[in-house]
């Protein structure tokens, strides 16, 4: 995947001594958003918490065909508040966004960091303590590409989708309908 960096980035990413810190978004009911700096940072609209040692994120494989590619990453010193969510609710599927983003001389974001992983989650392991360590795998969303799509355009599926939306809800008489036009 072939990526637009700015001028910015660039002059930060060929200087001598190149700071940087991930960005990670797991997309539960309330976002996990944790970045790699030792303290919490603030960008796009949001605090990332900040983990420190992020603990670990694999190499992201990237494919030149069209091909699923994965990603495994553990997340060391995650509030124990977010194990909760997990345990009570289905996450498997959600986004999981990751980003990478060179800072300056005094710690701090330059530029908007660089996209470099965007999938869906699957499911992670959690070990607790006093924090817990989280660790998940992603795919990119080209896992779906040949899985069959299983919408039916009708009254009912939309109703299970979205309940009250009457969008569907005269499709049938459609169907053999006559119009007549310039009438």
């Amino acid at each position: 995947m072939t990526r637009a960096l700015d001028s910015g980035n660039v002059s930060l990413i060929t200087s001598d001594h190149v700071p940087y810190v991930f960005f990670v978004q797991l997309d539960f009911s309330q976002p996990l958003r944790v970045c790699s700096a030792g303290y919490s940072m603030d960008w796009n609209g949001s605090t990332w918490l900040g983990l420190g040692a992020l603990g670990s994120i694999e190499p992201i494989q990237e494919q030149a065909s069209l091909e699923a590619t994965g990603v495994r990453l553990a997340l060391t010193g995650v509030p124990t508040e977010y194990v909760a969510i997990m345990l009570a609710e289905q996450y498997q599927g959600r986004p999981c966004r990751i980003w990478f983003a060179p800072l300056r001389w005094d710690l701090q974001l330059g530029y908007a960091p660089i996209p470099l992983f965007s999938g869906r989650m699957d499911v992670p392991t959690i070990d607790v303590g006093d924090t817990a360590s989280i660790t998940v795998s992603a795919e990119s969303k080209m896992v779906a590409w040949d899985r069959a799509k299983v919408r039916r355009y009708n009254n009912e599926d939309q109703q299970s989708r979205y309940p009250g939306d009457r969008g569907f809800e005269f499709v049938p008489q459609m169907v053999e309908k006559q119009l007549m036009w310039g009438r």
